[in-house]
């Protein structure tokens, strides 16, 4: 009998080691597990409104189920961020409220303040321009209590954008002011170039155009060139494009007619190269505005036909091709063709009806969208029940357990008393558990070379087929390709190849751009926005600072230099 209670005994030690083992190794792979599902979630770059929405619900279903409450704010707000950009108002709001509900202004600051002005943001686009900036203030008040400088750049670029809408330029200038003097006096791009650059060349440009607003056009003309300066020193060629646009416009307002066409079309060339087709429309009807305000009213017409042609092609918004049906009407009028002015009047007007009806179109389609949604949200909330209650039922059994084995131990210590030992001295008895234990094997799972070999060497594949040129593959879909996960495709990579996943595409990318420019003379030749997108990058800037990191040469000096 008392043989039968030791191995019972023995089994439930074993037992518990294991459970024990398990739940260490599993508390430890949490973060990691949740840092995984947040980095698939932010890296993927489609826009099908179920991936999307199932990618965030699995986010948040994991941050509940581990009951981590930095993630699960995160999950918050990532899901009212979607809902925001679907113009979903309602449940963006509620998101954002269920987010704010875990933390506190405060303690979390930057977190506060990041979802305060998405909050702001969400009033703005409702057209409640004043409770926005209600709420802008509240979180300027915590950014600058807790000196978050990267959040009171924020906040006040978005009162400067808030005081544009609201006509109030004296107010709009002083926060875009505001903003460059912080970055420029706090060196910020010197220490974080990644989020401070775009922003300091948007502010002056949001500058050009509050002075452009009041017909104040030598300043504005002063920071649009400040703007130009910066965007091609830091190589950010879409940011010149834009500036090059608001520069031909504030040309034509000064009647410089030569400057703004160079100018304008500058900003044409560049839109092109990035095949850019709607912004190629916008700057078209700003050189057929030029062109009427030349009275060269032939040219002007034959821009605006062909606008009308890409709107056809779903190249030119409804808002741009009701402004270029106004202005081709003005134009037939200048040419006293009162008969073609009174069709394309006609046309506008029919277009603008179109354009208010579309917001009943919208209604619908957001209607279609939520139902979608809602779809998804119960199935991730069924499986989050289906969760809870298989965990409460193993935890009863675990309960169960422990008390069976209180009870037999209770029971085996007052049937047999432990026998008194010298100091030096071990009861056999407790040699053989002692031993036994000992010998329990470790529950870590320790992946064969061979498997790592069979990793390796399908990634040696995927090289060979140039699978980095596809910007789709991230870290989740590479680990699906070759049949792993992507824990165990982040360990390979930091164990034999000594770099991240992004590190490592990255270098794939960068060496493959190199050895194309020293092999292929007309490679040397495309822009750098367009060697970027062929080598698999979304946005040339990820693509330069990769290229510099590699190279410690921007793209444009490395090109100069070889062709």
């Amino acid at each position: 009998m008392n043989r039968f209670f030791y191995y019972c005994l023995v089994c439930i030690l074993i037992y518990a080691c294991a459970y024990s083992t398990q739940s260490s190794s599993t508390n430890d792979n949490v973060k990691t597990i949740l840092e995984e599902a947040e980095e698939m979630l932010l890296n993927y770059q489609g826009i099908e409104t179920d991936t999307m929405m199932e990618l965030r619900m699995e986010y948040f279903h994991k941050a509940t189920t581990f009951n981590d409450s930095i993630h699960t704010y995160r999950a918050h707000f990532y899901l009212g961020a979607f809902y925001q950009s679907r113009g979903i108002y309602k449940e963006a709001m509620t998101e954002y409220d269920k987010a704010l509900q875990s933390i506190s202004d405060d303690a979390d600051s930057a977190r506060y303040v990041q979802t305060k002005i998405a909050i702001a943001t969400t009033e703005i686009e409702l057209g409640n321009k004043y409770k926005a900036g209600e709420i802008l203030l509240d979180a300027y008040e915590v950014a600058e209590r807790n000196k978050r400088t990267l959040q009171l750049i924020n906040i006040n670029g978005n009162m400067g954008i808030l005081s544009l809408d609201l006509n109030n330029f004296q107010e709009a200038k002083e926060s875009f002011a505001e903003a460059i003097n912080t970055i420029e006096e706090k060196d910020l791009i010197t220490k974080d170039s990644i989020n401070y650059v775009e922003d300091y060349i948007n502010y002056h440009m949001f500058l050009a155009k509050a002075y452009q607003a009041e017909k104040e056009l030598d300043s504005a003309m002063l920071f649009i060139d400040k703007g130009i300066i910066i965007a091609d020193y830091y190589n950010d060629i879409e940011g010149k494009a834009y500036l090059f646009e608001l520069k031909g416009k504030t040309n034509i307002a000064q009647k410089k007619f030569p400057e703004a066409y160079s100018n304008l079309i500058a900003s044409k060339e560049i839109f092109t190269d990035a095949r850019n087709e709607k912004q190629v429309s916008k700057v078209m009807y700003l050189l057929a505005d030029y062109h009427f305000q030349k009275g060269e009213t032939e040219l002007a017409l034959n821009l605006l036909k062909e606008l009308e042609l890409r709107y056809a092609e779903d190249q030119l918004l409804e808002t741009g091709y009701y402004d270029a049906l106004v202005l081709e009407a003005n134009v037939h009028k200048e040419s006293k063709n009162f008969e073609q002015e009174s069709i394309y009047r006609q046309k506008a007007t029919e277009i603008n009806a179109n354009i208010l009806a579309k917001e009943n179109k919208a209604t619908v389609f957001q209607t279609a969208t939520q139902y979608k949604i809602e779809k998804i949200k119960n199935k991730f909330e069924a499986q989050h029940q289906k969760d809870e209650k298989r965990f409460y039922t193993f935890l009863s059994i675990a309960i169960g357990v422990i008390v069976v084995f209180g009870f037999l131990l209770y029971r085996q210590f007052r049937k047999k008393k432990i026998p008194v030992v010298l100091q030096n001295e071990t009861p056999k008895e407790l040699e053989v558990v002692t031993e036994k234990k000992e010998k329990t094997p470790s529950q870590t799972t320790i992946k064969s070379d061979k498997t790592v070999d069979e990793i390796l060497q399908k990634l040696k594949n995927l090289e060979a087929q140039e699978f980095y040129l596809n910007p789709k593959y991230n870290l989740y879909a590479t680990a699906k390709k070759i049949d792993t996960n992507t824990t165990y495709l982040s360990t390979i990579l930091n164990t034999h190849k000594k770099m991240t996943f992004t590190e490592y595409l990255n270098n794939l990318r960068i060496q493959y751009t190199l050895n194309r420019l020293e092999e292929d003379k007309k490679f040397r030749m495309y822009t750098i926005k367009a060697i970027a997108k062929e080598v698999g990058y979304k946005s040339h800037g990820s693509f330069s600072r990769a290229f510099k990191s590699k190279t410690g040469e921007n793209p444009s000096t490395y090109l100069k230099k070889i062709r």
